[in-house]
């Protein structure tokens, strides 16, 4: 399968570098997701030493790890010379490798469990992986010309992953763009807008809090202590903040058993329930769902439940609270690290109504744009998955890229 690969130890193809010249001064970083960066590009705040003698000289091609934090993968082959602080392990890579597939061969998961078995400390916080122990751990190397075609095949995966997502940042964009000027001027193109408490809108449409529009309830949450008791695979859907994905839930990380919901008095909600986050700072404070199913929810998040004689469509009113969400800032608060918003803040929350026609047709539009968002999410989710099987396959020489001699 692999005649022509060879065992060789990491000591053998990358030689630590112990140089402090520092000829080139560029200040470099690793990050886990873009591996050896500039610091000025990182955005992150330059927490460097301003005596910099002890910063490790790094080369054009150089592997570079953060030692305090290989055991999860955070690793990169610089593309230009530069510093590190010594923080960081550098290697440089001798003539039977290739950087391109040192760049690859170092996130290969198996070989960062390998970074993990291999690193020493206490706990989390203190694991490092020293040159002295990840010079020991062994691969399998394939020839230079198939560590090529390996790098080749790889690097289309990524650029097909990066092209997926910039086309889906730019869907992200239009969908924004949409539901401003939809909430600002209507489908109606000759109307002009007023200003009100939520902004600017069309001056047909009026304001109204969430109280006259629905039934709000909290959720609830069962004790941790009782397990399986409480908890079960099979149980019902139980909605939590993480689940709440701007669009409609369907299914749910955890699910919760009938005696959970008898003892903790949990509300099973039935499909068309917009749900908001209450909780969890001003990152998770207003992110929206609409059940797609009958679910309970927890007590970090509101259920409102649109009244009978309320002229407004559950995905209006979802695609309204998700175009106010900035406006909970005006309310959120905490006498904790992190901001919330009450029940009562959601029930006083104003939204732009307009005549039911309009509601339809700005939920038909922007259910077009989510559409395309969604697919770019799924194209997105199966080439990572493709990416990773083929990393698998390749760097273990289960799938070859070149003839075997």
């Amino acid at each position: 399968m692999r005649n022509n690969w060879r065992r060789v130890l990491l000591g053998d193809i990358l030689k630590l570098r112990s140089e402090r010249t520092h000829s080139v001064p560029t200040l470099l970083s690793v990050t886990a997701s873009r591996g050896v960066i500039r610091q000025s590009d990182s955005g992150r705040r330059d927490s460097s030493s301003a005596d910099k003698a002890l910063y490790w000289d790094v080369h054009p091609g150089d592997a570079v790890y953060n030692t305090m934090r290989m055991w999860q993968g955070v690793s990169g082959v610089a593309t230009e010379g530069g510093i590190v602080s010594p923080a960081y392990t550098v290697c440089e890579p001798m003539e039977n490798v290739t950087s391109g597939f040192l760049r690859w061969l170092l996130k290969d998961p198996r070989l960062v469990a390998k970074f993990l078995n291999r690193s020493q400390g206490l706990v989390s916080d203190t694991w490092n992986l020293k040159y002295s122990e990840f010079k020991k751990i062994e691969i399998h190397l394939p020839p230079l010309s198939e560590q090529h075609r390996i790098t080749e095949v790889l690097d289309a995966v990524d650029m097909q992953i990066k092209t997926a997502r910039y086309i889906l940042q730019k869907r992200s964009m239009a969908h924004t763009g949409m539901l401003d000027q939809l909430f600002s001027t209507g489908v109606h193109a000759d109307r002009k807008p007023t200003h009100t408490p939520v902004g600017e809108i069309p001056s047909n449409w009026e304001t109204l809090p969430v109280s006259e529009l629905c039934e709000v309830r909290s959720g609830s949450t069962p004790s941790r202590s009782e397990g399986e008791l409480y908890f079960s695979s099979t149980g019902t859907p139980w909605v939590k903040t993480l689940d709440l994905n701007e669009g409609v839930v369907n299914s749910t990380q955890e699910r919760v058993t009938d005696i959970a919901r008898e003892v903790s008095n949990m509300r099973t909600f039935p499909p068309g329930t917009v749900l908001v986050a209450m909780y969890g700072g001003w990152g998770q404070i207003g992110r929206t769902a609409v059940l797609g199913c009958p679910a309970t929810v927890n007590q970090a998040i509101s259920a409102l439940r649109v009244k009978p004689d309320a002229k407004v469509l559950p995905e209006f009113l979802l695609l309204a609270l998700q175009h106010g969400r900035s406006r909970w800032r005006r309310v959120g608060a905490s006498t904790r690290k992190d901001a919330n918003i009450t029940k009562s803040d959601v029930e006083e929350f104003l939204i732009p109504i307009p005549d039911p026609a309009e509601q339809e047709a700005i939920t038909r539009i922007m259910a077009d744009l989510s559409t395309l968002r969604y697919e770019g999410e799924r194209v997105i989710a199966k080439l990572d998955l493709f990416k990773r099987s083929t990393m698998a396959d390749l760097l273990s020489g289960t799938v070859r890229t070149t003839t075997p001699r």
